[in-house]
């Protein structure tokens, strides 16, 4: 990556000006008073916990309270919230959001370090792309606090932490909840929620069913399910976490068509689409831990995750240019080519820290 620094020197002048004063009188003086009381209004401040702590001012915290009130059918429009950053998607929900920071198009999550209850997310050496950040495992009202940076000042992050870092935490309880959705475009949605106290901690599930159709011609019949299970004793600085998560969803892809595709009336509109088989189907499970602990004057933060991963994606985004009998669509297979066979993935790993 090549970074291009441009220094500008400029020089002013300062212009004294001489303006004769209006005397002013009470009788010229507006008054606001309208006899009215206004509401209160109250004011939340969780970010004033980083002064004297955040090393740079690139860096803050958003509260559970701002989460609980973001609505969100796109796991990835809770990251919205961080000052920003823009989450958007293309061809279809089925994908990895498209991420876009201080001026930075970050593809589907190159150099936006993505952490959620301990676990990296970026998948490196990605069939659709290096650092492919997939969110849709993730369900938006257990995330309790979300903690982020920008700029390429934390090592800490990790190597896709150029331009940002996002970590979101998952809460230890949640109230019992059934909440079932439906709106335009075919979204209906299922969710349920409960935790339970066991053993001097905390155990809360929740499952998730999901179906969108999307505006295109071509329904996206995105179905989805998610389950997380987790178990917490303690807080942040001396306690430990165990969860482990279930995610699958199948999918049709609308992606990019030529205008002339659409001036010849081959496809009626802009969502239409040359290859209505375009699609994909992801799964994927992980168990992770967490620990904190009070060392010394210090504090000692572990964590361990073991993560099973598939993705297929079917793209034509060539259309029929090389073969103009059966269309040039691809199979993009999240799996080095050791484990074609078996169309698995795993990925293990184990992280520590020591803060003073």
């Amino acid at each position: 990556m090549l970074v291009r620094r441009i220094g500008i020197v400029t020089t002013g002048c300062c212009l004294s000006v001489t303006a004769r004063a209006q005397a002013v009188t009470p009788a010229s003086v507006p008054s606001y008073d309208t006899g009215q009381t206004l509401q209160e209004v109250t004011v939340t401040a969780q970010r004033l916990k980083l002064l004297g702590t955040a090393s740079t001012a690139s860096e803050g915290v958003v509260a559970d309270q701002e989460l609980q009130l973001t609505p969100a059918y796109r796991p990835g429009q809770v990251l919205e919230t961080v000052p920003g950053l823009i989450v958007t998607s293309h061809s279809g929900e089925g994908k990895a959001n498209q991420y876009l920071m201080r001026g930075y198009n970050l593809d589907h999550g190159t150099d936006l370090a993505t952490f959620v209850d301990g676990m990296p997310i970026n998948q490196p050496t990605h069939a659709h792309g290096q650092g492919y950040t997939d969110l849709n495992f993730m369900i938006p009202e257990l995330g309790d606090d979300i903690t982020y940076t920008k700029g390429l000042y934390y090592a800490n992050v990790g190597d896709f932490g150029a331009v940002g870092s996002v970590q979101v935490d998952y809460r230890d309880t949640t109230p019992a909840q059934v909440a079932v959705s439906a709106g335009s475009l075919g979204f209906r949605r299922i969710f349920a929620a409960d935790s339970t106290p066991l053993a001097a901690g905390n155990l809360p599930g929740a499952p998730r069913v999901q179906h969108y159709d999307g505006p295109f011609e071509n329904p996206d019949d995105a179905r989805k399910e998610n389950t997380v299970l987790r178990y917490s004793r303690g807080d942040q600085h001396n306690g430990y976490s165990i969860t482990g998560m279930l995610y699958h969803q199948l999918w049709n892809n609308t992606t990019d068509i030529p205008l002339r595709a659409i001036s010849d009336g081959v496809v009626p509109n802009r969502f239409g689409t040359l290859d209505p088989s375009d699609g994909g189907r992801a799964q994927r499970a992980s168990l992770s831990t967490q620990n904190h602990e009070a060392l010394g004057t210090g504090q000692l933060s572990a964590s361990s995750f073991f993560i099973y991963n598939q993705l297929h994606l079917y793209n034509d985004f060539a259309h029929y240019l090389v073969d103009p009998l059966h269309g040039d669509q691809e199979d993009q297979v999240r799996e080095p080519p050791s484990l074609r066979r078996s169309r698995r993935l795993f990925a293990a790993g184990a992280a520590g820290a020591v803060r003073q």
